[in-house]
């Protein structure tokens, strides 16, 4: 078994993450009746749980990494860096549409 393989079972819940948060932002910019599919409290929750959430899964990787005497995955790193850019977007975005 490829060293790298156990970071593999993490990238679903980060591109779940991205995915939700593209289908907000979306929801956001291009919906009609944005305001009731969406209000403050749902992207403030969409926001910090998908921050928190894989703020945890990057530290999770970082232990794992070091436990197994192995390097990080670059990948799931640029994942949590795309949620991170993309809960502030999406965030700025409702704040702005207001």
């Amino acid at each position: 078994m490829e060293s790298t393989d156990v970071f593999l079972n993490f990238r679903p819940i980060y591109i779940l993450f991205i995915m939700i948060l593209i289908i907000s932002l979306l929801i956001q910019t291009i919906g009609k009746n944005r305001r009731f599919l969406i209000n403050e409290f749902t992207v403030a929750v969409i926001t910090l749980s998908s921050v928190a959430v894989s703020a945890y899964l990057a530290y999770q990787i970082g232990i794992l990494s070091d436990e197994l005497g192995i390097g990080g995955d670059a990948v799931s790193f640029y994942m949590f860096i795309a949620i991170v850019m993309l809960s502030l977007v999406n965030l700025l975005v409702y704040l702005f549409k207001k």
